[in-house]
């Protein structure tokens, strides 16, 4: 044992491989032996099995076929069909005549069972052709079903005789094959036995070494994982390789260790610094050292962007509610001017009727017409008019009322709502709108705020219908019902939206008019409203003669 714990790896391991090669030789040369004999009774085994394979594909199957189509064509409806069946027969009859004419010198008894078969079969074509079917279906059913068997029990005595001399074959080589190896096992035991003893001996002084390695990285890397407090130093008594392992592994743990420790008590600073920062507190700062460049990079990192931080999260709110509080300033604005459009045309017509019940009025006075009860019934037209004006700004205000709290709302109503803003200026205009309500959808959420996405798509699309003069101008709104979802889409045939410009329009401050006829927000505060406050998206296409706008919302109904 001394000896081979003063021997190199090399040695001990050429040691084990002189015995495998040893072992392999002698394993080698007596399989050759065995294949050269087995080969011989495999082709014995081989002929007599091919025999049963051939007997079974080439007749007994085939057989079984003719069998089939006799009583097929038997049972066949019509003559055209049992004149195809007929065609099959012959072929077959003729590919099994064949086969039979090998029984001609051997098994002369098989042969005339199957000419006395092939007999019955011609009698039953005779019968179907005299079409005395009764007789056929006798015949197929008792003499020719007989016959068939008789046949059949024939040629499976025959194919069960190949199967026992295939049996006896295989038996005989089982035996031989047990001899053999019994020869082998005697031969190789006494090789065996000594391998095995200096095999041990030489792989136990190696794995001893190997687990002695093995358990102090265990060691190690549960030191690493917070499992074990302190590492051992790895320990082996030979004087190999494995022992200057052992040695500089324990020298650079020693150093990882110390490193380890330090690079420890800087991420703990680190955690606790990156706590206050997350409770609000910018105050601390990393403090603790390490051997580690990176981390020490790092560390001064962190406390310049903690210097920097606070005061750049600060300018950044500060600027990013400035631009949110002009953006909606001047949404209110750009609705407030739109608002007032819109009901200076839908108090045209009421404003046109009062001046002309006025001028009526006079005119009947004039004529000296005028009584109590034609005064009583012009106030009555005028009360009505001056009451339809006052409900179309209650209508409007409540359309820009902002709202505070959620609630189920229908999608048809929504847009109609929307229409409703524009009807008069889009009628005044020749604009024609037409609603295709495939399925109406109940949603959860802001209704004046999905309304005004809609006003602001209609709008745009009045706007760029009627500066480019489109003749018989139209806008078709399409509303879809889905298991999660309210999808509608607005087209119009103003001829779409210049494709430079088409991925910028929902962008703030964009717009295609002049600076006095839009603010360039109309379509980025739908965005926001559509994407940021109803978990949906929008986006515009061209179509063959227009814009297609698609809203899609989460309709996140309210049980």
């Amino acid at each position: 044992m001394k000896l081979i714990n003063n021997l190199n790896i090399k040695y001990k391991l050429g040691i084990l491989f002189f015995i495998l090669c040893i072992s392999i030789w002698i394993l080698a040369y007596k399989s050759i032996n065995i294949s050269e004999q087995n080969k011989d009774t495999l082709k014995i085994v081989h002929s007599k099995s091919q025999a049963v394979l051939l007997l079974q594909d080439k007749i007994i199957t085939p057989l079984y076929r003719l069998r089939e189509i006799t009583q097929t064509l038997v049972m066949a409806p019509n003559n055209r069909i049992r004149k195809d069946v007929e065609n099959d027969l012959d072929l077959l009859l003729k590919e099994l005549d064949i086969e039979f004419s090998l029984f001609e010198k051997e098994k002369k008894n098989i042969l005339e069972m199957w000419i006395s078969y092939k007999e019955l079969i011609q009698e039953i074509r005779d019968y179907l052709n005299e079409d005395f079917e009764e007789g056929a279906y006798i015949s197929v059913t008792t003499s020719s079903r007989e016959q068939f068997h008789i046949l059949l029990d024939a040629l499976l005595s025959i194919q069960s005789k190949s199967l026992n001399n295939s049996t006896i074959a295989y038996n005989e080589a089982v035996l031989e094959s047990k001899a053999i190896k019994i020869e082998i096992l005697t031969s190789i035991l006494f090789i065996l036995l000594l391998s095995t003893i200096i095999g041990w001996l030489v792989s136990n002084n190696i794995l001893t070494s190997i687990y002695a390695v093995q358990n102090g990285l265990k060691d190690f890397f549960d030191y690493l994982n917070h499992k074990k407090t302190d590492v051992k130093k790895i320990d082996i008594k030979s004087k190999d390789e494995f022992n200057q392992m052992a040695m500089i592994i324990n020298q650079n743990v020693s150093i990882i260790q110390n490193n380890i420790e330090q690079n420890e008590a800087l991420i703990k600073n680190a955690t606790k610094v990156l706590e206050n920062i997350e409770e609000g507190n910018l105050g601390t700062r990393l403090t603790k050292d390490t051997n580690n460049e990176a981390l020490n990079e790092l560390k001064f990192m962190i406390n310049n962007m903690i210097d920097n931080l606070e005061f750049k999260i600060q300018e950044e709110i500060n600027k990013r509610l400035e631009q949110e509080q002009i953006l909606i300033q001047q949404s209110k604005l750009a609705s407030m001017g739109e608002m007032i459009g819109n009901i200076a045309h839908q108090w045209r017509q009421p404003l046109a009727q009062i001046s002309a019940i006025h001028m009526n009025m006079k005119v009947t006075y004039d004529f000296d017409k005028f009584t109590k009860e034609y005064m009583e019934m012009k106030i009555k037209e005028a009360n009505k008019l001056t009451s339809y004006m006052s409900q179309t700004i209650s209508d409007f205000q409540n359309f820009f009322k902002p709202q505070g709290e959620k609630e189920d709302f229908s999608i048809e109503r929504a847009c109609r709502d929307a229409y409703f803003i524009l009807e008069s200026s889009l009628k005044y205009h020749g604009i024609e709108v037409i609603f295709h309500i495939i399925e109406d959808a109940t949603i959860f959420g802001y209704k004046n705020e999905y309304s005004q996405v809609i006003l602001n798509i209609l709008s745009n699309a009045k706007d760029i219908l009627l500066e480019r003069k489109i003749q018989n101008p139209n806008i078709d709104i399409e509303i879809k019902n889905g298991n999660n979802y309210a999808l509608v889409k607005i087209k119009d045939n103003a001829g779409g939206v210049d494709s430079s410009i088409i991925d910028k329009i929902f962008e703030p401050y964009f717009t295609t008019r002049h600076q006095t006829q839009g603010t360039g927000i109309g379509l980025y505060m739908s965005k926001n409203i559509i994407e940021r406050n109803m978990n949906g998206y929008i986006n515009v296409t061209n179509i063959e003669d227009g814009a297609l706008f698609t809203i899609k919302v989460d309709k996140g109904i309210k049980n």
